[in-house]
């Protein structure tokens, strides 16, 4: 796995997910990786995972979601994803929570929202990563692509040019070897990213099997050293 050598114990990694579970179903393996080397890690959740109805129907029996029932659904989500970046080696203190709309990032990059880009900004301004674990553009899950698009303008109103890796999880990947990048997991690490998934355990109840089956022998990263903002 030669492209993990450009991670050190100085590395700042700074790791997107649209909604909580993606950290540790993308990257689960990754984060470990750099918390073992000492490496700095920030996991931001750019949304909540509250509008999320299947599930909550079936937990909860109840056929109609108002507001007040996403918002207890989105703090449950939360409770787990703190659970989850514990369980990969970091701290609660190291998850940042944005609580943007879940199904709504495409939007927000469509309309350009000044509210979510400064929140992105001032992340990275914040934090100073030297590298940025983002979706790929190319998944299939609209807040996926826009989660990409919006961090791509943050990075340029930041004025930053960093390099990034990018996961893809609501596609098929069919050519890892040409593709992308490839991390091995050792067992103790595809354990704990089990452990990891398991925790998002609202999102078990329907896709156990699925969710669970993201705990395999190795992660694939798209590199990239520029960011493109799409048109």
């Amino acid at each position: 796995m030669p492209f993990l050598h450009t991670l050190s114990p100085q590395a700042r990694v700074m790791v997107f997910a649209p909604h909580p579970d993606d950290e540790a179903l993308g990257c689960g393996g990754l984060i470990q990786h750099a918390v073992a080397l000492g490496a700095a890690v920030r996991v931001v959740f750019q949304t909540d995972g509250d509008n999320n109805p299947w599930p909550q129907r079936y937990v909860e029996q109840r056929w109609s979601i108002d507001e007040d029932c996403r918002r207890r659904w989105g703090a449950r989500r939360r409770l787990e994803a703190g659970r989850s970046v514990q369980t990969l080696g970091l701290q609660a203190e190291d998850a940042v929570f944005f609580g943007l709309p879940d199904q709504g990032l495409t939007r927000l990059w469509d309309e350009r929202d000044e509210a979510a880009l400064a929140l992105h900004v001032a992340e990275l301004e914040t934090f100073r990563p030297t590298l940025l674990v983002v979706p790929s553009q190319d998944d299939n899950h609209p807040d996926h692509e826009g989660s990409y698009a919006l961090i791509q303008e943050a990075m340029k109103r930041a004025g930053m040019a960093l390099p990034q890796w990018a996961y893809l999880i609501h596609r098929r990947w069919f050519c890892p070897e040409a593709s992308g990048m490839t991390l091995e997991l050792t067992l103790r690490q595809k354990a704990r990213k089990l452990a990891a998934i398991e925790c998002h355990e609202t999102q078990l109840f329907l896709s156990s099997a699925r969710f669970c089956g993201y705990a395999r022998d190795q992660e694939i990263f798209i590199p990239s050293s520029t960011s493109s903002t799409p048109a």
